[in-house]
């Protein structure tokens, strides 16, 4: 059943969305916007977009990681090596990217002047719990010190980070009358089938390059991979992130029924 807090943001018509671009990885992220953009112009029905991370390994930061020369010349240094460095639009620190890495978006109007934050995320985390009760993972959101884009509602299994979350609030309130309508974006990136230790070690180098004191350290995280050793799991990764994201889907459409 839906909370009153879920009952009131999520419209009663929300389509799924499995677009993703897995050649670019910057144009699969700067897909958030144009389809939120839609959204708020009522040109397109409120989303949830299931997407996976572009085959090029590498990381995705905030527009404030990159906005002076320091963070510019780091992300071109990773470049160099062949990593994407990819930009994001929600906020927080660098998280990992590549084959392997699933996305989950909540994209709807903003059409509800008192909610909140903490209610997306609710909105958005409840389903990801629930896929990861399905599989005997025990899991609960809280902050981890130490961990990649630390946040009071990481995504928690054995006490390291599985899942990272972010939002972005775009535009006024949304409706036709409103000059500047606006969209809530809630996104969770989820590590499903990746080599962290590399992933984290480009997150520290960028970070050291840029003149930055955050480092992440490597324990704090885990793929669902690790939590499930005995899964029968695909050689390709991206196969991987696939399955989870079916998986996913399936649990959304028997919480929220859309």
């Amino acid at each position: 059943m839906l909370t009153t807090d879920e009952r009131s943001l999520l419209p009663e018509t929300v389509e799924f969305s499995f677009l993703e671009a897995l050649e670019d990885g910057q144009y699969n992220a700067d897909l958030e916007m144009q389809l939120g953009q839609a959204v708020a112009r009522g040109e397109s029905p409120p989303l949830i977009r299931l997407w996976r991370s572009a085959h090029n390994p590498g990381i995705a930061v905030s527009r404030r990681d990159v906005a002076g020369d320091r963070g510019q010349a780091a992300a071109q240094a990773l470049r160099d090596k062949g990593l994407d460095v990819i930009v994001r639009q929600t906020g927080g620190t660098a998280v990992p990217q590549g084959d392997g890495v699933l996305h989950l978006s909540f994209i709807l109007p903003r059409t509800h002047a008192a909610a909140t934050t903490d209610a997306y995320y609710r909105l958005l985390c409840r389903p990801l719990l629930a896929w990861l009760a399905d599989h005997n993972v025990s899991a609960a959101t809280g902050e981890l010190p130490g961990s990649y884009c630390d946040g009071s509602y990481n995504v928690l299994a054995g006490g390291r980070k599985l899942i990272g979350t972010a939002q972005a609030w775009r535009g006024g309130l949304a409706g036709m009358a409103s000059r500047h309508p606006g969209f809530v974006l809630a996104h969770a990136c989820i590590t499903v089938d990746i080599a962290l230790r590399p992933a984290l070690g480009w997150i520290n180098e960028f970070y050291t390059i840029a003149g930055q004191d955050y480092r992440v350290q490597p324990d704090t995280a885990v793929t669902l991979r690790d939590l499930l050793p005995h899964h029968p799991w695909e050689e390709d990764a991206a196969a991987n992130a696939k399955a989870a994201a079916l998986e996913l889907a399936d649990v959304i459409h028997r919480l929220y029924q859309v």
